[in-house]
Formats: structure tokens, C-alpha cells, sequence
């Protein structure tokens, strides 16, 4: 049950940040450069995930070498890059399944 809290945390973080920049940028057309929220969504959620991997992987390091004494730690710490990851996976299937209706649409 806690896998599921957390990939909801992750979910809402998104929904959060999504909306709370939205609101910015109020421009009816498609808006390019560094002000676009919604690349600016997608960099900051890769970038949280690269983190939550590097984070894992420093504190398994630390386990191995003897530096962590505290198992927990690192098994919260491999929880969450793992639950980072499949949100990410699961995501980009949704996505390829929009485009594929997307692109399979006659008009």
C-alpha cells in the first residue's frame, strides 16, 4: 500500500507544479523557449528522477563501503528511485499510446 502513496505523491507533485505554472503564461498559441511550463514540467521531473537515482546509488555505495550504518535509509532512498523510475516508464507508455491514437485518428 505504500508503493501506491507514493507514486500518488508523485502524480500530485506533477499535477501541482503543472498547474501552478500554467497560470503564467496565458498566450493562446504554442509558446517556444525557456518559459514554456510545459518543457519546463518534463526537464524538472527528468532531472528529479536522475537525482532520486544518483541519491540510490550513493547511498548503496555508502552501505557497501561501511559508511551507512543505517539500513533503512538506504532501502527508503532505493524505494523511492524505483518508484521514480516506474512513474517515468508508465508515463512514457501513456504517452506513446496517446500519440498512437493520435496518429491513427481519420479525419
Amino acid at each position: 500500500m505504500s508503493g501506491m502513496n507514493g507514486i500518488n505523491q508523485l502524480y500530485s507533485n506533477a499535477l501541482t507544479e503543472m498547474n501552478g505554472t500554467i497560470g503564467t503564461n496565458q498566450k493562446g498559441g504554442v509558446v517556444k523557449g525557456e518559459n514554456d511550463p510545459f518543457s519546463n514540467v518534463f526537464s524538472n521531473a527528468l532531472q528529479s528522477l536522475e537525482n532520486k537515482q544518483v541519491e540510490s546509488t550513493q547511498a548503496v555505495e555508502a552501505l557497501v563501503d561501511g559508511t551507512a550504518d543505517d539500513l533503512h535509509t538506504v532501502m527508503i532512498k532505493t524505494t523511492e528511485a524505483q518508484l521514480s523510475l516506474e512513474v517515468a516508464v508508465q508515463f512514457r507508455n501513456r504517452a506513446l499510446e496517446a500519440y498512437n491514437e493520435i496518429k491513427n485518428m481519420q479525419f
